[in-house]
């Protein structure tokens, strides 16, 4: 292991002490059971060896046989409250630690999700969701082996190592000077298995994480993938990398096979070493060598278990690195500390030479200069790539602009929390997200606390309260995972219920959200976005020349610039891109324009 791991690893244990810290007092309560554990466990070969060196050999019956049984009586006695006191330091020990462990691991977990919440767009575009999933769930469990059984039983079983050793040493201590010859071998040995190990345990990280990311898009995408035939090459990609992650545990497995093979070797050489030691040195004492013997097997015992511990530390080591890289991951910026808070916008919107990238040197949006007056209906149209969606995200405040500013009723937007700032915001999508959970529920996410009649209000307003009568529980009809069980444009019209609820000054529509139903239910939705578009600002990213044509303002994007801006009638006298953009839609042409 190089410096740098090493180095490494001890940043992460030190984030994890971090965690483990409130719960110090019962950590000193375990190491006491622990120290009390070992001690127990250590001294059970001392009376063995008092047992046979005073009561069991030739030399003992001189005491008389009355005198010898009662002497092996009280040992026995002392062996039995020996191995009680065992078993009861080792079960409490066991239980507390697994306590503080589950206690550390709720902990934990609560931060890495309240972390993931706080994570810049940019940062969880990047990161992926299937990712994110791994370092919230797989990670985090492998962190629980980590606690549990890594550190607190690496501990417990070095300790009973160093026991056993100080004992070996008060017992003869040229027998014990023999016995340490083996342990250099031994350790050698031993790091040059686990140096390999943790290499294969990080690659295993690797594998599976892009496993985990690759399943996530497959079954999000299973629908996209079956209508564009591209199961059986998305088969093979599974394949392939479900074979990486075969290969790199088979990597795994293999060092660790060396382990036991390792210790059952040593220990036998350690057997012979103490025999012969023992014929040289210390040939009458019988009790010394079998008291030696239990001491080897309380040594290699340890060993055993470290082997198993040690591939749990590797890979809890390994999940730790990308957990805490995680957690140190930047936020996004703070809020001011003194934020302006308006009870009521009027809507009043201005782009000041916005200029904005998601990479360096790839601008998305260059000079952005526009002004939307309160309760103007705004068409946003342009080719896919023109930057329509960034200019709704950086209105949300998704991202903020690299250069000018932009401003609501004259505040600039970064004036304001973020969550105060979306209060006065509602996002219409073309496809929007249902959660788990009733229809009330869903209606009531932008407004918690929203009594059912308010509820159901908003749902009359927007054409939604029909079909939600139908269902088997009315408003409290589970929808299940993403509202499976509506149809696109029953989702629209929940989604339309919601915004309705939440009552924003300003509205932003992502896509037309009649671009994919029936024209039945077109003329619902349409209604629906009516009633909800009535009064407010509202911004449209629009397809439609039916759409387009009536907006009181319209705004040209080509390559992140402004080209063009008016009315309709206005762009069409003067003859330009947006001319030629109508002319194609007329023709029922595609366009990349």
């Amino acid at each position: 292991m190089t410096e740098a791991s090493q180095i490494r690893d001890r940043h992460y244990l030190r984030c994890l002490w971090a965690f483990a810290k409130p719960y110090r007092r019962w950590l000193g309560a375990g190491l006491v059971l622990l120290i009390l554990q070992v001690i127990s466990t250590n001294a059970f070969p001392l009376i063995v060896k008092r047992a046979i060196d005073a009561f069991l050999l030739s030399d003992a019956e001189s005491l008389g046989e009355q005198a010898r049984l009662q002497g092996l009586r009280e040992l026995c006695m002392w062996l039995f409250a020996l191995a009680g006191g065992m078993f009861v330091f080792r079960v409490s020990h066991a239980y507390l630690m697994t306590w503080v462990g589950q206690q550390v691991l709720r902990d934990l977990r609560v931060t890495v999700f309240r972390k993931v919440l706080s994570l810049p767009m940019h940062r969880i575009d990047q990161l992926q969701v299937g990712r994110l999933m791994t370092r919230a769930t797989s990670d985090l469990d492998a962190l629980q082996e980590l606690i549990r059984n890594g550190l607190i039983g690496l501990l417990a079983n070095l300790l009973l190592l160093v026991g056993a050793m100080v004992f070996i040493w008060i017992l003869e201590w040229r027998l014990a000077l023999a016995l340490y010859g083996v342990f250099p071998i031994l350790g050698g040995l031993l790091y040059w298995v686990t140096r390999n190990s943790r290499k294969a345990q990080r690659s295993t990280r690797t594998a599976v994480s892009a496993l985990n990311s690759s399943t996530q898009e497959t079954l999000s995408g299973l629908f996209t993938l079956r209508v564009f035939n591209q199961r059986e090459p998305m088969r093979e990609r599974l394949h392939s990398q479900s074979d990486a992650v075969r290969a790199a545990r088979a990597t795994v497995a293999d060092w660790s096979t060396w382990h036991f093979p390792i210790l059952e070797i040593t220990r036998a050489l350690a057997t012979v070493v103490l025999v012969l030691s023992c014929g040289i040195w210390a040939p009458e004492q019988v009790g010394s060598l079998v008291a030696f013997l239990y001491y080897i097997r309380y040594f290699f015992r340890p060993l055993e278990e470290l082997a198993e511990q040690s591939q749990q530390l590797q890979g809890g080591l390994a999940s730790a690195e990308r957990v805490f890289d995680l957690l140190d991951e930047e936020d996004v910026s703070p809020d001011p500390e003194h934020p302006v808070i308006l009870s009521h916008v009027k809507g009043d919107i201005r782009f000041r030479d916005v200029e904005f990238a998601y990479e360096v040197d790839n601008p998305v949006l260059r000079k952005m200069d526009f002004h939307i007056q309160p309760g103007q209906f705004v068409a946003v149209v342009g080719a896919t790539g023109a930057g329509k969606s960034t200019l709704f995200s950086l209105l949300c405040r998704f991202y903020d602009p690299q250069q000018g500013a932009i401003e609501l009723d004259g505040v600039k937007l970064q004036d304001f929390t973020r969550e105060d700032l979306r209060r006065h915001l509602g996002l219409v999508q073309q496809d929007p997200m249902l959660f788990s959970g009733t229809v009330a529920d869903n209606i009531g996410l932008g407004r918690p606390g929203a009594d059912p009649i308010a509820i159901e209000r908003a749902a009359r307003r927007v054409n939604a309260h029909g079909f939600i009568e139908k269902l088997a529980d009315g408003y409290q009809t589970d929808l299940g995972e993403g509202g499976y069980r509506l149809s696109t444009g029953q989702k629209q019209l929940i989604a339309l219920a919601r915004i309705l609820l939440q009552d924003p000054e300003v509205l932003l529509m992502l896509d037309e959200a009649t671009a994919s139903v029936d024209s039945e239910t077109e003329q619902m939705i349409q209604r629906g976005l009516d009633e909800v578009r009535h009064g407010r600002t509202c911004l449209a990213i629009a397809h439609r020349l039916s759409t387009i044509q009536h907006a009181d303002l319209i705004l040209v994007l080509r390559h992140g610039r402004l080209l063009e801006q008016g009315t309709h009638a206005q762009l069409l006298q003067s003859d330009g891109y947006y001319r030629s953009l109508v002319e194609a839609m007329r023709m029922g042409l595609q366009t990349s324009i």
